[in-house]
């Protein structure tokens, strides 16, 4: 099931730029998070591949 939320809201100049900054900050904190989680993924697929030797 999809909601879809519209609404209107109305600040101070002063309250919209500290919105507009903690919203940034989040944006940056859940991109960090996801690089980091693509990057554990590609450290565990290297650790699955086989290992061929030699004997």
């Amino acid at each position: 099931m999809f909601v879809s939320l519209q609404f209107k809201l109305e600040l101070k100049k002063e309250d919209k730029e500290k919105l507009i900054n903690l919203m940034r900050k989040q944006s940056s904190a859940i991109r960090v998070a996801y690089n980091m989680l693509k990057e554990l993924e590609k450290e565990k697929a290297k650790n699955l591949t086989p290992k061929y030797t030699t004997d």
